[in-house]
């Protein structure tokens, strides 16, 4: 199942707006109008530091946007990080292909 929820404009203005959650994120790359291309998915304690991570060091190229699901748990981010590569398989997640 894709993405809950909105997409966000992958920027240091929307990065500011996040919160501090644990939870699931998708990076991505706008194509085309409403078109979007997985380039990554990752999981974290904080939404908000760990997108900026990425954003000062991209795990892949041309990323644009990005999804986000609030997850309060380790367990249900990681099962729901597995279900969406394995959904998606980003290039940026080659070593998780399963």
């Amino acid at each position: 199942m894709p993405f809950s929820g909105p997409v966000y404009s992958f920027n240091e203005a929307t990065l500011n707006t996040v919160n501090e959650v644990g939870g699931v994120y998708g990076l991505f790359q706008q194509t085309a109008p409403n078109y979007f291309v997985a380039r990554y998915v990752g999981k974290g304690e904080n939404l908000r530091r760990r997108l900026r991570e990425h954003y000062n060091n991209p795990p892949a190229s041309n990323i644009t946007h990005f999804f986000a699901e609030v997850h309060p748990t380790a367990s249900a981010r990681e099962f729901r990080e597995i279900a969406l590569i394995r959904e998606f398989n980003p290039p940026g997640n080659v070593h998780h292909t399963r």
